[in-house]
């Protein structure tokens, strides 16, 4: 939901998703924050994304430079926790399917290992929750070693439990694309966004050098059933126009994505 660079008011921001002809979004303000929502802001929200006759099909988990899934510090790592089963409460409350978070990540094999291991007590820590609830932890690819890290947790846990989040700029960038694409029984998410292989520049498609085709056809026989989400932002240094003038041609970059499926085999 632009919360990368555009930050203004959610009503703004549902107003104009709702102007420019969304039907859905996927949830990811307060997403490098340890804010915890209340009830009565989860109501608000809830009621603020139906006004404007909005479904959320997802909700991004929340972590912060400190507090992360893999932290060493008994208190970051339980307020960690703390965050995710928040984010899982909040997206069951507002419609979505599944909460999406990053991963531990290490250049390091042995130390990429014990970080993942480390990870588990926090898997481990919310499936009651996610079970009795019905979402989805959803793992997304950020990092060069993406198929090792998605193989760790999706061999580990169900598909009800734990699922995959497929992100298009990662990919890109870290040319990774066919390693992460095998997963596709197990794609739960999307994060859609270009980039030119240098930088998460989080672009409309067809604006960087990502093979929309391939990912597209990829997407038409996963079996994915939930709407197509972007992931896109407005950063002027890309695009100097104004919110409104950025939104019309994000919506023509969409557009033509979306064709691309309806004209696959």
């Amino acid at each position: 939901m632009f919360d990368y660079s555009f930050k203004p008011e959610i009503e703004r921001k549902l107003r104009l998703f709702a102007e420019y002809g969304f039907e859905h979004i996927s949830w990811g303000d307060d997403y490098y924050s340890e804010v915890l929502y209340t009830k009565q802001n989860i109501e608000l929200y809830r009621q603020l994304i139906e006004s404007y006759g909005l479904k959320c099909i997802d909700v991004h988990g929340a972590e912060t430079e400190t507090i992360l899934i893999d932290a060493e510090e008994e208190d970051a790592l339980n307020k960690y926790i703390q965050l995710l089963e928040n984010r899982i409460r909040f997206c069951s409350a507002i419609g979505g399917d599944s909460v999406v978070i990053h991963t531990p990540s290490d250049e390091d094999a042995r130390a990429l290992s014990l970080r993942l291991d480390r990870s588990l007590r926090v898997f481990e820590s919310v499936r009651p929750l996610c079970e009795d609830l019905g979402i989805v932890i959803a793992v997304e690819n950020s990092y060069p070693l993406d198929e090792k890290i998605l193989e760790y947790y999706l061999e580990r846990y169900p598909p009800e439990f734990v699922g995959f989040c497929f992100d298009s700029g990662h990919a890109h960038l870290y040319k990774n694309l066919d390693q992460v694409l095998k997963f596709n029984d197990r794609l739960k998410a999307l994060h859609l966004h270009d980039n030119r292989g240098k930088e998460d520049d989080h672009q409309p498609p067809f604006w960087g050098t990502t093979d929309w085709e391939g990912v597209m056809r990829w997407i038409k026989w996963s079996g994915y059933t939930k709407p197509i989400n972007f992931e896109i932002t407005h950063y002027p240094k890309f695009f100097e126009g104004t919110m409104e003038e950025f939104l019309d041609h994000t919506v023509r970059s969409i557009r033509k994505t979306l064709g691309l499926i309806r004209g696959l085999p």
